[in-house]
């Protein structure tokens, strides 16, 4: 009976742990990919927080984050592939 608890109780605890839902963002890898990639000089002109760019679908099954600038030269665009994790190019 104590066996019959015990195992119980674990494939209870391995049910929640399997549940649990990071509350992490995925897309927050493409962010940081893409910043990386950055200059010291396109890092500094970002408005704002770099870890809520926006991220969106891009051709070829890539992803593009929009960084906001400060200056007049519109949003830094980083096309960012997923599947081998690095940048495609960077949009000016």
């Amino acid at each position: 009976m104590k066996f019959q608890i015990l195992l119980f109780a674990l494939l209870g605890l391995l049910l929640f742990a399997c549940t649990v839902e990071s509350p992490e963002d995925p897309l927050d890898v493409y962010r940081n990919i893409a910043y990386t990639a950055l200059s010291p000089a396109q890092k500094s002109s970002i408005l704002g927080d770099w870890t809520k760019a926006e991220v969106g679908a891009w051709t070829n099954g890539n992803y593009v984050v929009i960084f906001q600038t400060k200056d007049n030269m519109g949003p830094i665009r980083v096309v960012v592939d997923p599947e081998t994790g690095k940048v495609v190019e960077i949009l000016i």
